[in-house]
């Protein structure tokens, strides 16, 4: 077996060069060492130094379980798929009812003809369907603007002012400030708003933070 240096994936026998890394495979990988920071014996820490905070490290923000999207862009991008579906699907029924009707000839049996015209039916079919789900994305895009708005009033006026909030160690670093403030704000916004989608939440608890940074 060989390996690649890089990626570390392992490779049958007769394969010497990694494609995806273009590197030349090895036939053993490495122990890899690891990184050591001496710190000078004279050195002296600074006096607000916190062995604490170092020690707990800043608390890593909660993964998205998705980006977050505007109902006029998932409108869109639903509407485009529609006249895609319903284009292939239109065209590709019409030219092999054609074919098998006789007036275009392809190199087919009937029953290759008919599976494709089933097929594209069915992309015809989908087309129709992406045309209704867009126009109820747009008939829910009022209701989410609503439903937005009301958690931004609700934040500005009572949110930013909560003891969880108000009471974040400002001289704590940057990042790791932003990070407990961030997590104090998504959890006050799921307590408020229980029925809150995550994508949602994640964008507006990421606004918020960002509102006195700028």
């Amino acid at each position: 077996m060989a390996w690649c240096p890089k990626c570390k994936n392992e490779y049958r026998k007769g394969i010497t060069h990694c494609p995806d890394c273009d590197v030349d495979l090895i036939e053993e990988l490495l122990p890899e060492e690891e990184e050591t920071v001496e710190i000078p014996e004279d050195y002296e820490f600074p006096e607000d130094f916190d062995p604490g905070a170092v020690l707990e490290g800043p608390r890593e923000k909660p993964a998205y379980v998705k980006a977050y999207r505007s109902p006029e862009e998932r409108c869109a991008d639903m509407r485009s798929s529609a006249w895609t579906f319903s284009a292939v699907g239109g065209v590709g029924f019409v030219v092999m009812l054609l074919a098998l009707m006789g007036i275009l000839s392809f190199p087919f049996h009937n029953f290759a003809l008919i599976v494709m015209l089933l097929l594209f039916a069915g992309f015809f079919v989908g087309g129709i369907v992406s045309f209704g789900s867009a126009k109820k994305l747009q008939g829910l895009a009022a209701s989410e603007h609503a439903f937005i708005e009301k958690i931004t009033d609700w934040y500005h006026s009572e949110g930013m002012h909560s003891e969880s909030v108000a009471a974040l160690d400002t001289s704590l670093p940057e990042e790791l400030f932003y990070l407990r403030k961030y997590e104090a704000v998504s959890q006050l916004i799921r307590e408020h708003f229980p029925k809150i989608q995550e994508d949602l939440l994640n964008k507006l608890a990421s606004d918020f933070c960002e509102e006195n940074e700028t």
